[in-house]
């Protein structure tokens, strides 16, 4: 037994050590055997997901077919995610087969590889995001005062891939002072100094600041006019700067408990606390840029989101569009808005979207829909799982 000891502690030491940040896609995602998804039912008997498919194939067939994709350490080209798509199509849309016969036909076209997580073992963090509605007007009053502004001019975008691997970003933001690029303005810049004000950049006025904010962190949304009237807030850039949790802020100070942290719980803590919001909200320096329009959210492949199959990742390291498998837990929300259980899941969804706070292989943001029970489930979603691509068998 003492012989054993050393290399015991060697083992254990080699198997509690984390593996370096994955920052190269080719190495984000493994091959694995279907077993490992513990895959007996998609939760949701596949509504939808025909829907959601097919914004991504339609995806695919607007690109060149021998479009190079990074799939992990594959490299497939943009017909081939179609035609996964389609395979997987024929199937879930079969009326004659019941669904563990569609299951199993899944299984056996297609090959699995998961998301190598967080901790170069699976692990991957999931939570939610939906589509708020806000209430804006299209001049300024006394209520609506607080604007929702479009992507400035002078925002300056650099690649820098382009100057080598020597940078742990691919691209930066800025503004140009004289010869110099310096940092973008701050959240606490645009909101309290306003140095955005009276350039003509304000496209609605809107009543609430937490709803700016919140609709910001969702990346789109929907304002009501008050007169009937809806457009769509949709995404249209941002200020470049980090993006920080106010959620982890409020843990570190002691004013939410960690254990009771949720959207609802921030949005609780911020109308209680009036005199904090803004020292609270200018702790996330980034700050969200829109353009108005009347059509449905759409994710960053340009295609419509679709309410609990669509999910953002980060779009440096897995196949934009792709067909994904997802399993971890969903909040079970009882009449007076609070989660009464989890109950464990999974589910076949499409990597539809992207999100600043979504980085690394250990990182899934799922999409919950519009509503107020979409609101509540995303708010309280931050439960651990796991990730997984599917791409079809039969490859040229």
């Amino acid at each position: 037994m003492k012989r054993l000891a050393p290399l015991l502690i060697i083992l254990l030491a080699l198997f509690s050590c984390a593996k370096a940040p994955v920052t190269k896609p080719e190495l984000a995602l493994e091959q694995v055997g279907w077993w490992r998804a513990g895959l007996k039912a998609d939760d949701l008997e596949f509504k939808g997901l025909a829907d959601a498919a097919r914004q991504s194939m339609e995806y695919y067939r607007k690109q060149p077919p021998d479009t190079a994709l990074t799939f992990g350490p594959l490299r497939v080209t943009a017909d081939e995610m179609a035609q996964t798509l389609q395979d997987f199509l024929v199937i879930i849309e079969d009326p004659s087969l019941f669904p563990e016969q569609k299951l199993d036909r899944i299984k056996n076209g297609f090959v699995l590889y998961r998301s190598v997580g967080s901790n170069g073992w699976g692990k991957v963090l999931f939570t939610g995001y939906y589509e708020p509605v806000i209430s804006c007007r299209r001049s300024a009053d006394e209520v609506y005062k607080h604007p929702l502004y479009k992507k400035p001019d002078d925002i300056v975008e650099i690649d820098l891939s382009q100057f080598g691997d020597n940078f742990n970003r691919d691209r930066i933001f800025g503004r140009l002072t004289g010869k110099k690029v310096v940092p973008y303005f701050s959240r606490q810049e645009i909101d309290q100094q306003k140095v955005l004000g009276g350039k003509g950049l304000e496209v609605l006025w809107c009543a609430d600041p937490v709803d700016i904010y919140l609709v910001q962190v969702q990346g789109s949304g929907k304002a009501d006019l008050g007169n009937g009237g809806m457009v769509g807030i949709l995404y249209d850039g941002q200020n470049g700067r980090p993006y920080r949790s106010i959620g982890r802020y409020l843990i570190d100070t002691g004013a939410i408990p960690k254990e009771n942290m949720s959207m609802p719980a921030i949005r609780e803590y911020l109308r209680a606390h009036p005199d904090e919001l803004f020292t609270i909200l200018h702790q996330n320096q980034s700050y969200v840029f829109f353009r108005i329009d009347k059509g449905p959210a759409v994710g960053n492949i340009g295609v419509p989101l679709t309410p609990d199959r669509s999910i953002a990742t980060d779009y440096r390291l897995f196949p934009k569009g792709a067909l994904a498998l997802i399993r971890t837990e969903k909040p079970v929300i009882g009449e007076d808005g609070k989660v009464k259980e989890w109950t464990a899941f999974t589910r076949f969804v499409l990597n539809q979207d992207t999100g600043g706070a979504i980085r690394g292989p250990g990182r899934v943001d799922l999409f919950w829909g519009r509503g107020r029970e979409a609101e509540l489930a995303a708010g309280y979603q931050q439960q651990e799982g796991k990730l997984y691509f599917l791409l079809r068998k039969s490859r040229p």
